[in-house]
């Protein structure tokens, strides 16, 4: 069960209690195959990705904590406040490492370096009137970004751009990718929220949203928008994966549907590429043209399926050991699937088996310890591994190291809980 809440919360998912028979699958445009993965992308791969509150980049990690931007090297792991004034207490407004303070704000800012810079993205909203009446009352929360540029330690902070629309959540799995110096992430430009009261003092409420996946250019801060939509009811979950240099795009929401998009970064197109309008699979990666998932309610068969229109999902693996659901990793054009497991205690342990991209069963890897696997940075893995405590840390290795990781991981901190730095036990 811990293994199940786990993956839940860090999908963000838990809406959906079956398998979607038969998906609705679309393009651009109707009746036109998608076009293959290698056409038109280019060499570049990820160099960071903001997954679990903490901003993973090749050189180091950044991590919010409460009103404080923190960094830490890959090794040692010791997390910090960025500024660097010794006689800062860190406890004022004046303290560089401080976040973007305001009545607007959506309490979701979050940073990361690039070229010698601190970016720091902040969300924030305005709450709009829309019609407020005793029968009903109708609001909006109208989001933008404000994207501030200041040196490494958060001093001379300056604001470069705003634009409509925020970032959904800082603090799930998967939800931005930073690649070839453009960051990639999904979220709402307004959620609207209309309220019936009937006679009874009942209420019946509807929840409109429009949303797009954002490109900000941290090189010039212009911003480019994709997947675009306008008035869908119900909450929306965003969440960003790259995969052979194409960034994946998962939207959601918890009445079981989403709509999965794909987007070239070498030509700029965005095509649907499936579309579930009930009961909604859990996205897990791609290669090539070929997208990977499992179905909650159907939690231990591992499917696949390739994107051109009308293709059949054919099944990968079903998970018959002591491993309660599929639990997997794509990596390297491999695809890793636990495929036995038991945590708690001395006797923890996890089992995957190595496929290649058709379902082949290419090795077996067994851990001494229980571990599922977050995302890969540059030649580094992310992982959980589970505690004798059952607490969730998050772990690092090289990903050469990938069949070692009991002997060459390094710990990053705990996933539930962040200590103030300094303390002997680092982040807990």
């Amino acid at each position: 069960m811990a293994a199940v809440l786990l993956t839940l919360l860090l999908t963000g998912t838990g809406c959906g209690d079956g398998r979607q028979a038969d998906p609705v699958h679309t393009s651009q445009s109707e009746g036109t195959a998608h076009a293959p993965q290698a056409e038109g992308t280019d060499t570049a791969v990820k160099t960071g990705v903001l997954d679990s509150g903490y901003f993973f980049e090749e050189d180091g990690i950044l991590l919010r904590k409460e009103e404080y931007f923190l960094y830490s090297d890959w090794e040692p792991v010791e997390f910090d406040y960025i500024c660097m004034d010794p006689t800062c207490s860190h406890g004022n407004e004046s303290c560089s490492a401080g976040v973007v303070q305001d009545e607007e704000s959506a309490l979701m800012d979050f940073s990361l370096l690039y070229q010698d810079r601190l970016i720091i993205l902040h969300a924030c909203y305005q709450y709009v009137d829309n019609d407020t009446s005793k029968e009903v009352w109708d609001y909006s929360n109208v989001y933008q970004t404000e994207v501030y540029e200041a040196d490494p330690d958060g001093s001379n902070r300056r604001k470069m751009a705003t634009f409509p629309g925020s970032i959904g959540s800082n603090t799930v799995s998967h939800v931005a990718v930073l690649m070839g110096g453009k960051l990639y992430f999904g979220g709402p430009t307004e959620v609207r929220d209309i309220v019936d009261q009937d006679i009874q003092g009942e209420q019946a409420i509807k929840i409109l949203t429009n949303y797009a996946v954002y490109c900000l250019d941290l090189n010039d801060y212009t911003v480019e928008t994709f997947a675009v939509e306008e008035n869908k009811e119900g909450g929306y979950q965003y969440q960003i994966y790259e995969y052979d240099g194409m960034i994946y795009a998962i939207i959601s929401n918890c009445e079981n549907s989403a709509v999965w998009y794909r987007l070239n970064p070498g030509t700029g197109v965005c095509e649907e590429i499936l579309r579930f309008d009930t009961d909604v699979p859990m996205f897990e990666g791609a290669i090539g043209d070929t997208v990977y998932y499992w179905y909650l309610g159907s939690e231990k068969t591992f499917y696949a399926r390739d994107i051109a229109a009308g293709a059949e999902e054919r099944e990968i693996m079903e998970v018959t050991g002591g491993t309660m659901m599929v639990i997997p990793l794509i990596v390297d054009g491999q695809v890793l699937c636990m495929a036995d497991s038991r945590f708690g205690g001395e006797d923890s342990m996890a089992e995957y088996t190595v496929f290649d991209p058709d379902g082949n069963v290419l090795d077996t890897i067994r851990y001494d310890d229980y571990i599922t696997f977050l995302d890969v940075v540059g030649d580094k893995i992310l992982y959980y591994k589970l505690n004798s405590d059952f607490v969730w840390e998050i772990w690092w290795a090289d990903k050469k190291d990938l069949t070692d990781l009991t002997e060459k991981g390094v710990r990053i901190g705990s996933f539930f809980k962040v200590d103030t730095p300094g303390d002997q036990d680092n982040i807990d």
